[in-house]
């Protein structure tokens, strides 16, 4: 991985951690993108409580919204999950 996507994904966890406080975070860009312009979300955050799938991505977006306007130009897939909900069997 070159030092540009480990910027892109830097910048990406920074303004995720800010904005939901995750106990679980993990931003991966795409294998076959030397720009780290496409990345995929895991996250885990008790911001998702009583929130639907929709709700959570917005907030996803929401926190990396300015990301999205340059370097980053898409998500390839969000995970975004409770605590209570990775904790069940």
């Amino acid at each position: 991985m070159s030092s540009s996507n480990d910027t892109v994904v830097e910048r990406v966890e920074q303004k995720l951690r800010e904005a939901l406080s995750p106990k679980f975070l993990q931003v991966t860009p795409a294998f076959d993108d030397p720009n780290g312009s496409h990345v995929s979300i895991r996250v885990v955050s008790e911001k998702f409580e009583n929130l639907t799938s929709l709700k959570r991505h917005q907030l996803v977006y929401k926190a990396i919204w300015d990301e999205l306007q340059g370097p980053v130009h898409a998500v390839d897939s969000i995970d975004a999950k409770t605590p209570k909900e990775v904790e069940q069997p």
